[in-house]
């Protein structure tokens, strides 16, 4: 469990390259996916912190037992599991967009929804959102330029506002 701080889930290519596959903020769990899988107990990913972090490590073992014991510690822990499943599912979605400008706007449009508005907060750098988006931050800012000159979107540093639904 993340007591404080930041974790990224980082993934890196054989070229070097590295891509955030996932932010783990205060109050969220990593290793879930671990505690009944069969095939590997290795986590997917390489775990990299931002800042002064803070972890409880709680193990297997005793985890299962809470789990077992407790009917809505069962009830959260596979709410999160079905959470975590759906964010994965997006996240295979934005990787088989066929563009750099489909994987923003995918992406916008999924925050779109997550924020309830088109004013979309960033949140993060444009370098941390390229990692996000899985593509280099020059190729980002190039095509952000090119859809704010098509009048698609409107963007700051701190916003991406999207003009057309």
């Amino acid at each position: 469990i993340v007591l404080e701080g930041k974790i990224y889930v980082k993934a890196y290519s054989l070229g070097g390259k590295n891509f955030t596959l996932n932010t783990i903020h205060p109050g969220h769990i990593f290793g879930d996916v671990l505690i009944y899988g069969k095939k590997s107990k290795q986590y997917p990913g390489a775990l990299i912190t931002k800042g002064r972090t803070k972890i409880a490590f709680i193990p297997n073992k005793d985890f299962e037992q809470y789990l077992f014991n407790d009917n809505d510690l069962l009830r959260n822990f596979l709410s999160l599991l079905s959470e975590k499943a759906y964010a994965m599912n997006l996240k295979s979605k934005l990787l088989s967009q066929d563009s750099i400008r489909d994987k923003i706007l995918f992406w916008l449009h999924q925050q779109k929804i997550e924020q309830r508005t088109s004013e979309i907060q960033l949140n993060m750098t444009k370098e941390e959102l390229a990692n996000v988006l899985f593509i280099q931050r020059p190729s980002l800012s190039r095509e952000l330029i090119n859809m704010r000159d098509e009048g698609l979107i409107e963007f700051d540093r701190k916003t991406i506002t999207l003009l057309e639904d």
